[in-house]
C-alpha cells in the first residue's frame, strides 16, 4: 500500500460543483450499506475515534485528526479508516490503499454515482457520507471555502442531531422536513411515516434528499423545492421537522444558516404558517433562535407569535448569550483572521444595539395544532440530550394537557406513577451533633433531563403516587399523612401535581 505523507487536499482540488450524486439503484445502494455496515462505519465509532459526530471541515481539518487520518493511510489500515477518511473528512485517499481494503463493486458504485472521482492516483470524495442512528447521508464536502456559495448543502451539524434527538417517533401518515437540507430528519421519519416530504428552497437539497433516500432503501419520500411552506400548498402534515435559517446578523451570509429576515423574523413567520398545515394533534419541532428585546418579556413576545393559531406551544430554551458573546462565538465559526474578527464582531455588536437586542437564546420550540384551551408552557433545559428522547417529548405532551389544558376535574381523576430513572440526592451538614438536611433534588434521566429542589411535602406526595388510585385519593392521604385539612391538602397537593408533570416527575398509567 502507499505510504508516503503528502496533503490529501491537492492543489487540483476542484472548486465547488453544483453537481450532485446520482441515485443508486436498489442492489447497489444494499451492497454501499452492508459494506459500510461490515465496516463498522457507525457514528459510535466515529466519535470512538475522532471524538466527533460532526464532520470537521477538510480544509481545516484539528492537528491531531491531521496527524492521523489527515496524511496518507499506512499498512495497518482497516476498510473503516478509508471510509472515515473519504466519507467523514472529506479527504482523498490513495487508489491501491482503497482497492485493497474495500470490495471492487463498491469502489465502482462510488466512481458511477459520482461520489469519488479518481485521478489515476486518488480517490478523490466529492460529496460526504456520513452515518446517523441507522441512516447514511450524503452531503456537500464540508469546507469552509464552500459555505458562502448559494447553493451549498452543508454536512450534518450539532443543531440538526439534537432536533433528531428530540423528535418523535411514532407512526404517523404524513411527515414534512421542513428546511431539510440533504434530508437528515426526512429519511429519518421514513420508517414510521406512510409519506415523507422534504422541502428546502435550493434545489440541490431536493437531489440529495432523493439521493439519500434511495441510498437507504425508501421509496416514500417526495423531495421538493421551494421557500417554506410555498412549495407544500394546501398539505397538511401529522408531524413537521424543522431545522430553518436561524442565526440572528446584520446580514444573511449563507442562505442554509443566517436568518434572511430582520432578527428572528424567519422563525416568526414560519411558526406562524405552521398551523395550516399541521392536521389536528398535529406537531411542529424545531430547533431555532430567538431574541429578548429591551422593554419586553420575551416569553410575552413567543406568545404574540402563537396568538389564535389554535396550538399548544411548548419552549424549550437551552442557551443565553448576551450580544458581544453571541457575536464572537458565532463568527468564530468561519472566520480565523483575528482583525477581520474584530471588525466583523463590532459591526454585529453595533446592530444589536440598534436593535435593541439584550440577548440571544437558543432551544427548542414545538407546537400542536389542538382544539379547545391552548396552553404555553416553557421547560428550561439544564442538560445537553444525547440520546433519542421522543416518547419523553409526546408523553410530555400528554403530561401538559392534564396540567394545563383539560381541566381540574380530569387531573383529579387521572391516575399517576413516578417516572423511570427518577434519582434523588439529599445533601446534609453535620452541626452541634447532628446532621441537618440542606437540600433533596430530583434528578430525572430518563427521557428530557431534569433536575429540580423539593422539600419533604412533596417527597412524601410522590410516595403516594403508585398508579393504584385517582389523584384526588392520593392528595388525601398525602393531607392525612402531613397533619393537613382535606381542603388545604388538595389545593396545595394539586399544585404541587401540576408541576411534577409538567417536569416529566409523575406520568399517566394509562388505567
Amino acid at each position: 500500500m502507499d505510504t508516503d505523507s503528502p496533503s490529501p487536499l491537492k492543489d487540483s482540488d476542484p472548486v465547488f460543483s453544483d453537481k450532485t450524486p446520482t441515485p443508486l439503484g436498489a442492489e447497489e445502494a444494499k451492497l454501499f450499506r452492508d459494506v459500510c455496515q461490515a465496516a463498522g462505519y457507525t457514528s459510535p465509532r466515529l466519535e470512538e475515534r475522532f471524538g466527533l459526530l460532526v464532520p470537521p471541515p477538510s480544509d481545516r481539518l484539528p492537528a491531531a485528526l491531521g496527524a492521523t487520518l489527515g496524511g496518507r493511510l499506512d499498512q495497518n489500515a482497516t476498510p473503516f479508516d478509508v471510509l472515515a477518511k473519504a466519507f467523514f473528512l472529506g479527504t482523498a485517499v490513495a487508489a491501491e490503499t482503497a482497492n485493497a481494503l474495500l470490495p471492487d463493486g463498491f469502489i465502482r458504485i462510488c466512481l458511477q454515482c459520482g461520489l469519488l472521482v479518481s485521478d489515476g492516483t486518488d480517490y478523490c470524495p466529492t460529496a460526504l457520507v456520513a452515518p446517523v442512528g441507522t441512516a447514511l447521508l450524503a452531503s456537500d464536502l464540508q469546507r469552509i471555502e464552500y459555505q458562502d456559495e448559494a447553493q451549498f448543502v452543508p454536512a450534518i451539524c450539532d443543531a440538526a442531531l439534537h432536533l433528531n434527538a428530540v423528535a418523535i417517533r411514532q407512526p404517523v401518515g404524513r411527515t414534512l422536513d421542513l428546511c431539510s437540507g440533504f434530508a437528515l430528519h426526512g429519511v429519518l421519519s421514513c420508517p414510521h411515516s406512510e409519506t415523507v416530504v422534504a422541502s428546502d428552497l435550493n434545489p440541490r437539497a431536493e437531489a440529495f434528499a432523493r439521493f439519500n433516500a434511495a441510498l437507504n432503501g425508501f421509496d416514500n419520500l417526495r423531495a421538493v423545492t421551494g421557500e417554506l411552506f410555498d412549495a407544500v400548498k394546501g398539505e397538511r402534515f401529522n408531524l413537521i421537522l424543522a431545522n430553518p435559517p436561524f442565526v440572528i446578523s446584520p446580514d444573511a451570509m449563507t442562505t442554509y444558516r443566517f436568518n434572511p429576515i430582520e432578527l428572528d423574523g424567519f422563525v416568526r413567520q414560519m411558526l406562524s404558517q405552521a398551523a395550516d398545515h399541521l392536521e389536528e394533534g398535529g406537531i411542529l419541532q424545531t430547533i431555532c433562535e430567538w431574541v429578548e428585546v429591551q422593554g419586553q418579556d420575551w416569553q410575552d413576545r413567543l406568545r404574540g407569535w402563537l396568538a389564535d393559531s389554535g396550538c399548544d406551544a411548548w419552549i424549550l430554551p437551552a442557551n443565553r448569550q448576551l450580544p458581544a458573546s453571541y457575536a464572537r462565538n458565532t463568527l468564530a465559526q468561519t472566520i480565523s483572521d483575528e482583525a477581520e474578527l474584530a471588525a466583523q464582531q463590532a459591526k454585529w455588536e453595533n446592530y444589536f444595539q440598534q436593535q435593541r437586542v439584550e440577548a440571544i437564546q437558543g432551544g427548542l420550540i414545538f407546537i400542536r395544532r389542538r382544539s379547545g384551551n391552548n396552553w404555553f408552557d416553557v421547560t428550561q433545559m439544564t442538560k445537553p440530550i444525547r440520546q433519542p428522547i421522543g416518547d419523553a417529548i409526546a408523553r410530555g405532551f400528554s403530561n401538559r394537557d392534564l396540567a394545563l389544558g383539560d381541566g381540574e376535574d380530569a387531573l383529579l381523576a387521572s391516575r399517576l406513577t413516578v417516572a423511570n430513572g427518577l434519582r434523588q440526592v439529599e445533601t446534609s451538614h453535620w452541626k452541634e451533633f447532628r446532621w441537618l438536611r440542606d437540600s433533596i433534588v430530583l434528578h430525572l434521566d430518563d427521557g428530557l433531563p431534569v433536575s429540580i429542589g423539593i422539600d419533604e411535602y412533596v417527597r412524601t406526595l410522590l410516595e403516594t403516587f403508585d398508579g393504584s388510585r385517582p389523584v384526588l385519593e392520593c392528595l388525601d392521604r398525602f393531607a392525612n399523612q402531613v397533619g393537613l385539612a382535606i381542603e388545604t391538602g388538595r389545593k396545595q397537593g394539586t399544585a404541587m401535581v401540576r408541576s411534577l408533570l409538567k417536569n416529566g416527575i409523575l406520568v399517566t398509567t394509562g388505567r
